[in-house]
């Protein structure tokens, strides 16, 4: 009784062998199949690709438009240029990390975003460079932005208007001292230079050649404080060589002409 059940049931599992045995086949032929396809596909990814492409552009989705916004100084045909692309390119064949890049490197631009606004426009927002000085190198003159970088090509005689700062490192601190110094619009205005001195503080230069000696520490006090006498008093109106403003609370004014061979104290 025993022995006949195990042979029946042997019998039963040699019947299936050749059954899963086709399973496992099927299984391994659809997978290679698989494999096969996607090795086709990454082969010809390229060309498969192009052919969407412009299979896209003729069902409409290509370019006829390219919008700017915050263009100040960039040449509009700088941006066309770095985009490098023509009415009726595909839109789906852009390079929009390309074109990024490729806008990032103009002078002026300092961050650039590129959207594509299907089916047919795209968009560019521009975040441009804002000049505040003049740095003087031993190269020559170049024209900086707040954070000290040196703006490429643009011309330094179209922005005589700003102060030029001089001294080691100075285009790396002019950001800080230029915001300290438009606190104060009216005084500002009369600025022409600025040297930064050992690294640790700034001269500022008006126009009538009065040296103005900002403290080390709290510049900002001391500038907004000559800026309120200078509008009760006129200090800057007068004939003035020097206003110390290094020592906390105190104003030391060295006129043009020394009164008995001194200066003057506020």
């Amino acid at each position: 009784m025993r022995l006949a059940l195990y042979k029946e049931t042997f019998a039963d599992t040699r019947s299936d062998r050749p059954r899963r045995l086709g399973r496992r086949m099927l299984a391994g032929i659809l997978c290679l199949g698989m494999i096969l396809a996607a090795a086709s596909l990454w082969i010809y990814r390229d060309s498969i690709m192009q052919r969407v492409t412009l299979l896209t552009a003729d069902a409409g989705i290509k370019l006829e438009g390219i919008t700017v916004f915050g263009r100040l100084n960039t040449d509009q045909r700088d941006i066309l240029n770095a985009v490098g692309l023509n009415r009726g390119d595909p839109m789906l064949g852009m390079d929009l990390y390309q074109i990024k890049a490729d806008i990032e490197s103009l002078g002026w631009v300092k961050t650039a975003r590129v959207e594509r606004h299907f089916p047919s426009d795209l968009v560019i927002y521009l975040v441009e460079r804002r000049p505040i000085a003049i740095y003087q190198t031993a190269a020559g003159h170049k024209v900086i932005d707040k954070s000290g970088q040196i703006i490429d090509g643009i011309k330094v005689e179209d922005f005589r208007h700003l102060p030029v700062v001089s001294g080691k490192n100075a285009q790396n601190r002019a950001g800080e001292i230029i915001t300290v110094l438009e606190s104060e619009a009216d005084l500002y205005n009369e600025v022409w230079s600025l040297t930064y001195r050992s690294e640790r503080r700034w001269d500022v230069f008006l126009g009538d050649n009065i040296r103005i000696m900002l403290p080390e520490e709290n510049p900002m006090d001391a500038w907004n404080q000559l800026a309120k006498l200078d509008r009760q008093h006129k200090l800057t109106q007068r004939n003035t060589v020097n206003i110390d403003l290094r020592i906390p609370g105190q104003i030391i004014i060295k006129p043009d002409q020394p009164v008995k061979g001194k200066g003057s104290q506020t």
